[in-house]
């Protein structure tokens, strides 16, 4: 831009310019004087930020409550404002949209948005809840009539930065060797997921069976033995399960996030912060980018692989180059493609947002069935990896598929939880394995938490069962689908049958099959259930559950997505109303953001916000007695009452489906106390003659989170 074109946009302020501390209620005036040309009535002004932002949206008709702004001038024309999720290009998506009417703005007129005004009483408008160097209110001004609007030369930046620590995390490898020191990864962390300073004077300790040696950051076992590291201080904190062995297993455990996004597209930061948080705060072991293909220019994609280079090192912190092809559902729906090298080809889903590209046979690939084409035309295959995953577009298998180049599913993101992912590969009779991730647009891949915007959860991880922390022994690992994936947690899960790990295919002549899978959770374990297909045919539970007829506690949990596209989001908003009982406490758990929770508590009734996308929000009521009475259960999503007479139980749970995918209501009495971290399962199953069948194992944790093995597949003939 010329100093002349930029002359005729005009020039924009900000006050307070400074750092904002993240999911801060504030108010932030913006200026802007207008350009050398002015704006002709019919003009447009927009004040837009990312995609990703979650600042609160601005709104002009309450002026009392969160949100309100107000927009004033000083020349002869009125403004009519007005806020647009939609209102600008991407990735500058989110917009406040000012139009021009009733008289034109002269030259050094001044524009003035207040947002977060509070002169009527408003508390402010909430701040962006997540990090960034560089947060910025773009503005663009259109002053022609023409409904072309161009970005002032200089908009505001300015840092966001972490709210004060709320607790402490902790995180250890899921594998140790006696006598080989593993390091021991502490955090600080504010009520959004922002990391803050770790807190001084800790004390860390060994809880857990073998011995072991704590010196600083790092613990040394001397013998055989599994537990956690507890830290304690001002904050404290539990890490992951641990185990210690006699020498190296075959396969180590390895934790990694494959898909989340920088400020390359439509996410957040730069890929050198993505990848320093990925490998420092979220202290991954491997890592991938995956940039929207019709987004990514020639030079985006010379430089991420710069990028991937310059950060990946065997042993230390393992990153494969990637990107999504994001064709639309009804083309196939979002794909990953990872390479084990740099320097891969791209075959855009289009060139929507590159059109200066020429386009040609490789690029673009207008449906998965031509991108799967592609790949095998130009790519080595034994480097080429796919994955299907759902975000704002879903991966349609039914329609597009192929196992070879694309063995995994996505079962979680920070869009929710997808099991039906798995259900549409059964019904089709694929062969996969099961990825869980972030997709995170939040410049935090691995630690990616919901925030307060568009996205419904926090992130999934991906565990792969490698043998060596090298790219070669995680990409085989992967392709192997020697993996399970879980909704956030570092939950250690084993699952072999006959001895072969998750992921193998097996065909055999013996009738019978010996089933071992085992769990060392994050939180006490809920249940450890054995699938067949789409069917539970072996569940453990703690013996807790063996005899509940004095419990006062109640759990009521609630699920579900209205549909697989965008608008899948459930809102859950009601309330719980006891009649003869009195409620002496209300706990959620599994709600995934501070936005949402219990918003009033009383004896006989808790009113609640909750949103679910096909993951799981509950309230735990414990009742001073729960041997009668009702429990009415009113919400957005749908009704349900019932006689607290007929939880006797756990086979009681009584369950309500509400349609969408997977909406439903569960209400059962539940232990008033559950410790074991810990389960095993064993079973002899027969193995089916007809057709190749999947063998999966499901863990749920008390805390509402999962994790899903990688199946295994059986077949006698």
């Amino acid at each position: 831009m010329t100093p002349r074109q930029a002359a005729r946009l005009g020039t924009v302020s900000l006050d307070p310019f400074g750092p904002v501390v993240a999911g801060k209620y504030g108010t932030w005036t913006l200026t802007l004087t207008v350009g050398t040309v002015g704006i002709d009535e019919g003009g447009t002004i927009k004040i837009a930020q990312r995609f990703a932002s979650d600042w609160q949206p601005a709104q002009f008709d309450k002026p009392t409550e969160a949100g309100y702004c107000t927009i004033t001038t000083t020349g002869q024309a009125k403004l009519r404002p007005r806020y647009d999720r939609k209102g600008q290009d991407r990735p500058w998506m989110q917009a406040i949209v000012v139009d021009v009417y009733d008289g034109s703005l002269a030259p050094g007129d001044k524009v003035t948005l207040v947002m977060g005004d509070r002169s009527q009483g408003s508390p402010g408008i909430r701040a962006q809840t997540f990090q960034e160097s560089a947060h910025e209110f773009r503005v663009f001004v259109d002053p022609t009539n023409a409904c072309v609007t161009r970005p002032v030369e200089k908009s505001p930046k300015f840092p966001i930065i972490a709210d004060a620590i709320t607790d402490l995390v902790c995180i250890v490898p899921t594998d140790a060797v006696v006598g080989q020191p593993a390091k021991i990864f502490i955090k600080g962390q504010d009520k959004w997921g922002n990391p803050t300073p770790v807190p001084k004077d800790l004390k860390i300790s060994w809880n857990g069976t073998g011995e072991a040696t704590i010196r600083e950051r790092t613990i040394i076992f001397n013998s055989p033995g599994s537990g956690v590291v507890e830290v304690q201080g001002q904050f404290s904190c539990r890490s992951n399960p641990i185990t210690a062995h006699a020498t190296k297993p075959k396969y180590v455990k390895l934790w990694g996030d494959l898909h989340a996004q920088s400020d390359a597209t439509v996410g957040t930061g730069t890929e050198v912060e993505y990848f320093t948080f990925a490998r420092d705060v979220a202290n991954l072991d491997f890592c991938s980018h995956q940039a929207n293909d019709f987004q990514v220019t020639n030079e985006d994609w010379k430089r991420l692989n710069d990028v991937v280079k310059q950060f990946h090192t065997d042993g230390e912190f393992v990153v494969f180059p990637g990107w999504e092809w994001s064709g639309n559902s009804t083309a196939g729906g979002d794909r990953n493609v990872w390479f084990l090298e740099e320097g891969g080809p791209i075959f855009r889903s289009s060139h929507w947002q590159v059109p200066e590209i020429k386009e040609d046979e490789k690029s673009p690939a207008d449906t998965a069935q031509e991108l799967f084409d592609r790949v095998r035309k130009h790519c080595d295959l034994s480097k080429t990896m796919l994955g299907s995953h759902v975000g704002g577009r879903f991966a349609d298998i039914r329609l597009y598929f192929d196992q070879e180049l694309g063995p995994l599913v996505e079962l979680v993101s920070c869009w929710g939880v997808f099991e039906w992912m798995l259900w549409d590969a059964f019904d089709k009779g694929y062969i996969v394995g099961v990825m869980c991730n972030s997709d995170g647009h939040k410049g935090r891949p691995g630690a990616e938490g919901p925030g307060a915007g568009q996205f419904g959860i926090a992130n999934g991880l991906t565990c792969a069962l490698a043998e060596s922390k090298t790219r070669k022994g995680i990409w085989d690992a992967l392709k192997a689908r020697r993996c399970y994936g879980t909704s956030g947690p570092r939950i250690d899960l084993s699952f072999e049958i006959d001895g072969m790990p998750m992921g193998t295919v097996n065909k055999t002549a013996k009738a019978l099959a010996s089933v071992v899978a085992e769990v060392k959770g994050t939180a006490p374990i809920e249940s450890l259930e054995l699938f067949q297909r789409k069917q539970a045919i072996k569940t453990i539970r703690p013996c807790e559950f063996n005899d509940l007829s004095k419990s006062n506690r109640i759990r009521l949990s609630w699920r579900g997505s209205r549909i697989r596209g965008r608008g899948r989001r459930v809102t859950w908003d009601g309330s719980i109303k006891v009649e003869g009982a009195k409620i002496t406490s209300a706990k959620t758990f599994a709600f995934d953001t501070p936005i949402d929770g219990i918003t009033k508590t009383a004896d006989t009734e808790v009113t609640f916000i909750s949103q679910t996308t096909g993951d799981t929000d509950g309230i735990d009521l414990t009742l001073d007695n729960a041997s009668s009475g009702t429990i009415a259960f009113t919400s957005k999503a749908g009704n349900a009452k019932i006689e607290l007479s007929e939880l006797t139980t756990a086979s009681s749970r009584k369950t309500f489906d509400f349609g969408g995918l997977g909406i439903q209501l569960s209400i059962e009495r539940y232990p008033e106390k559950l410790t074991e971290m810990t389960a095993k399962l064993e079973a002899q199953i027969d193995v089916p003659s007809e057709k190749l069948t999947p063998f999966f194992v499901k863990v749920t944790q008390t805390d509402g989170h999962m994790a899903w093995a990688s199946p295994i597949y059986l077949q006698r003939g």
